[in-house]
């Protein structure tokens, strides 16, 4: 009888899995295993060619009995790791990666892993941490300092992530995630170098439709010419990108040119009419744009190619609904099944049949489940008010949760600031999908620029939300505000909006926010007879028809900062001439 050698089969298999042979590499493995019993080095390269042949069950059975015998080894606690974060168990992925890292905590690789881990989590200071300690062992890799800008973009620091994503490069020019993040980060800065940080990165990653869709962005942004060429000339070679798709539809849409700002997806739906998400795309274009009767067209046109289902019958629903035919919303609604998002927009559509009694008892579970659900509180609000359920004063007004501020700018610094933020008003219409008509607004994230007015004004503005913060009524884990008092706070989304006359903003919520805010820059001169251009807290929406007043509104003055929850509704009155210049932004906690 041949008396085998497991340590060249073993060796073996090695080789075989380092040359992507990863059926033969488990065969020697598993006899190797047979002959010698179970061994941990050998268990952990059965269970990467398990992993690496798509059987994850057999993968996290081998390194189980791995980790039996070697609890704390490093390689085998980052790799399991790995698999439970792919099989969606973070939990389990977080306990290993920490169980590598007690075994060996100089560890590169979970140590790595984790903070990517934490990223994705939004945990920016975890993530930042493990960088900056594997940063401080190993200053020289790349991959630290692009990884950490990307931290840092993510968590909101782009000037940190300019210079994060400048060191990779510094060390490895050609690297492309560098590449595209300092692009990214430049163009969310506000900053013109943008265009040739993208044409850079394009010189090394010329196929990648993410980069010219990013330069596209960026032209727009500084002014030039020649983005909305590029961009439709790249969809036009790929009519189903639908991220293209939609990025060229919103700036169409901005450029105030005539024509179908969603001509782009109509044509490439006459090619490919059976392909479900570029329809989908497609009608949710149409209807950011106001046009919910031409969603249920293209949606009935494409019934043929896409039959009827759950998720077709909940758009039909809301654009019906939002088109007015509440009759063929019922119908549609009947057919949209149960789930989150067919509650909430069946409340909403309750709302718009006069039936908050509905609306309240769809909506309430919702926020029940999610507290920050912040579109579901916005209309439950309403519920409560049109039936007279006191929970709406606890909701919407009590002292101190909406209010204004002077940011204390003198008249010129306001003047300087108006000329920064005109400078950045290089669109030509309002965007689609957002709340503003009459008027433009600035792309980017206008409190991250460094231009010193700008710098300025975030500083009073983060005093005076933390002076509001302060201001408010009581800690309430029930309120989806006052959940947060106390609680350190940062700035999301930041734009302005330049109106001009007869402009005005619809009633609108920010999903995204806590607190949001309008912030008073330039003004015309406004006769305060019937209140144009005033700001409007707690009105509802108009396409609703409900027949209710504002709770509150509000006096523009130039150098007035006016806060109140992200979940309440409001708007503004048009005007009749002039220029009504605004700063706005988003608190997160």
């Amino acid at each position: 009888m041949v008396q085998l050698d497991v340590n060249a089969l073993f060796r073996r298999a090695e080789t075989e899995f380092q040359s992507g042979r990863f059926e033969a590499a488990r065969t020697d493995l598993v006899t190797v295993l047979r002959i010698m019993g179970d061994h941990p080095q050998v268990l952990h390269l059965l269970a990467l060619c398990e992993t690496n042949l798509g059987r994850a069950n057999a993968a996290a059975d081998a390194f189980r009995r791995a980790l039996k015998l070697a609890a704390n080894d490093p390689q085998i606690n980052n790799n399991y790791a790995n698999l439970l974060n792919q099989q969606g168990d973070v939990a389990g992925a977080f306990r290993h990666f920490d169980r590598a890292l007690v075994g060996n905590p100089k560890a590169v690789d979970p140590r790595y892993n984790r903070a990517l881990l934490r990223q994705r989590q939004g945990d920016w200071a975890g993530a930042r941490a493990d960088l900056d300690q594997l940063i401080a062992a190993v200053p020289g890799d790349p991959r630290l300092w692009e990884a950490r800008g990307t931290v840092n973009r993510d968590g909101g620091d782009l000037a940190a992530a300019a210079a994060d994503y400048d060191r990779a490069l510094a060390l490895a020019p050609d690297r492309p995630i560098a590449l595209h993040g300092a692009a990214r980060v430049a163009l969310e800065r506000g900053d013109d170098a943008a265009v040739p940080a993208y044409r850079r990165a394009l010189d090394h990653s010329a196929q990648d439709p993410a980069l010219v869709l990013g330069l596209a962005e960026a032209l727009e942004a500084a002014g030039q010419g020649g983005g909305i060429a590029l961009l439709a000339d790249q969809v036009a070679r790929n009519p189903g990108w639908i991220d293209g798709q939609n990025s060229l539809a919103r700036m169409r849409a901005e450029s105030g040119t005539d024509g179908d700002f969603a001509e782009g997806f109509a044509k490439a739906v006459a090619l490919t009419p059976a392909d479900r998400g570029l329809q989908f795309a497609y009608w949710r274009s149409l209807a950011l744009g106001g046009r919910q009767a031409d969603a249920l067209r293209a949606l009935d046109q494409a019934r043929p190619y896409l039959g009827d289902d759950a998720e077709l019958a909940m758009l039909e629903a809301v654009f019906a609904s939002e088109s007015g035919d509440l009759d063929r919303a019922d119908a549609a609604f009947a057919r949209a099944g149960a789930g989150q998002d067919v509650d909430f927009a069946r409340g909403r559509h309750a709302l718009r049949r006069r039936d908050p009694g509905l609306a309240a008892r769809l909506i309430e579970p919702l926020v029940r489940a999610d507290i920050g659900m912040v579109s579901a509180w916005a209309h439950l609000s309403l519920a409560w008010r049109l039936a007279d359920d006191p929970r709406h004063r606890w909701l919407c007004d009590q002292p101190g949760l909406y209010g204004t501020s002077d940011i204390g700018f003198s008249h010129t610094e306001l003047d300087r600031l108006a000329a920064t933020l005109r400078d950045l008003h290089r669109t030509r219409a309002h965007p689609i999908g957002q709340s503003l008509r009459g008027g433009t607004q600035t792309r980017g994230r206008l409190l991250t620029r460094p231009d010193p007015i700008l710098v300025q004004l975030r500083e009073r503005l983060a005093a005076a939300v933390g002076a509001h913060l302060e201001a408010l009524p009581p800690a309430d884990p029930t309120h989806p505000l006052l959940r947060f008092r106390g609680q350190p706070f940062g700035f999301a989304g930041s734009w302005s909006v330049r109106l001009s006359g007869g402009g005005f903003h619809v009633h609108h919520v920010h999903p995204e926010g806590v607190l949001s805010s309008a912030c008073y820059v330039a003004l015309p001169k406004l006769d305060k007879g019937d209140r144009p251009g005033w700001l409007e807290i707690g009105a509802p929406p108009a396409e609703l028809g409900l027949d209710l007043a504002p709770l509150a509104t509000i006096e523009p003055m130039p150098g007035r900062l006016a806060l109140f929850p992200s979940y309440m509704f409001h708007g503004t009155r048009p005007f009749d001439e002039g220029e009504r210049l605004t700063v706005a932004f988003d608190v997160v906690m």
